[in-house]
């Protein structure tokens, strides 16, 4: 029978502190866990909120109250379909006397077909008809989800389509506002039929939009502390993100952490461009503006800047320079045979 051997001198005393100190890891990992859920549900949460406005029946993108007549234009209620079968509205107004090409026109986000009249006015009168378009999800168009750009220039190219299918040969140009200029960018990278761009405050990122508002927020002293803090919580890095998930998770399409980067786009984009920014616009300023600018390839590219104006207020603070400079810009640019492009 072999004997128990007695402990080595200390051994107890190490094994009763091992325990205590195996007790403290277990405690730290789930604390651990515990506040890694708690962040990722801050920032799911977080995300839902942030992509709410892009959800849903918004009353102020519908309401319409004037209309072609209400500007002297003659023409008519079309219905066509986005790339991806949406049923949408435009307005197809044709040009005085013989026409020197189709523009499209798309407005801002909050907005409809009805804010792009007094442009189409300037173009119609010097000899473009127009197909003013509401986006999806505006005026009078299907959809209960938009993006800052990337769907809405799935509508765009839906328009190209619509005047090819009508007959229409004459050159295609997309003039677009805000997020409309973006889906305009992304439209001209995918379809050769488009001759010209005027893209009007079209923004770098849709993340590059948020990081400025919310820093505006913060430094306007007007800003309520609920305003603030709300920007301050828009600011935090990683949001981007948790907001690309959520709208993957809801909508299939994923925007990645710039929440839509305009820069790629405007890299395959081989035909004019004419920018044009508020010199006030601190939505987009001018210098974000000029990146997107910067990565069209080649030299048929120009930018207009308008002193004093505000993001989507260029053509409302000086009409007769927007007007001459949108004018000069198709005059010089489109082609003069009235032939679709192959």
């Amino acid at each position: 029978m072999i004997a128990n051997l007695p402990p080595e001198p200390g051994e107890p005393a190490q094994l009763e502190a091992a325990a205590p100190s195996s007790s403290r890891h277990r405690r730290l990992l789930r604390w651990a866990a515990v506040l890694a859920c708690v962040v990722l549900l801050f920032y799911a949460v977080m995300g839902y909120i942030s992509t709410a406005a892009l959800f849903g029946e918004n009353p102020r993108w519908r309401g319409m109250n004037r209309g072609p007549k209400d500007f002297g234009l003659a023409g008519e209620t079309v219905t066509l379909q986005s790339t991806d079968g949406l049923m949408l509205k435009a307005w197809w107004l044709p040009a005085n006397g013989e026409p020197r090409g189709d523009v499209i026109i798309a407005h801002g986000i909050d907005h409809t077909r009805q804010v792009m009249l007094p442009r189409a006015v300037f173009l119609v009168r010097g000899g473009y008809s127009v197909l003013a378009l509401d986006l999806r999800g505006h005026g009078e168009s299907e959809s209960r989800a938009v993006s800052p750009g990337f769907l809405e220039a799935r509508d765009i190219l839906g328009a190209v389509n619509y005047l090819r299918w009508r007959g229409e040969r004459e050159p295609i140009v997309v003039l677009g506002v805000s997020y409309g200029a973006a889906a305009a960018v992304l439209a001209a990278a995918q379809s050769q039929q488009i001759a010209a761009v005027i893209a009007d405050g079209v923004f770098p990122s849709g993340a590059a939009v948020a990081g400025n508002i919310s820093r505006h927020v913060v430094a306007d002293a007007r800003s309520n502390v609920w305003l603030q803090t709300a920007a301050r919580i828009d600011s935090l890095p990683g949001l981007p993100m948790a907001i690309a998930l959520v709208y993957w998770a809801r909508t299939g399409v994923y925007l990645g952490s710039d929440l839509l980067n305009v820069i790629p786009y405007a890299a395959r984009v081989r035909v004019p461009v004419l920018f044009i920014s508020g010199g006030s616009d601190w939505i987009v300023p001018t210098e974000q503006e000029r990146k997107v600018m910067a990565a069209i390839p080649g030299d048929r590219k120009s930018m207009l800047v308008i002193p004093g104006a505000q993001h989507d207020t260029t053509f409302s603070t000086d009409p007769s320079r927007y007007r001459d400079a949108v004018l000069d810009f198709l005059g010089r640019n489109l082609p003069l045979q009235s032939e679709p492009r192959p």
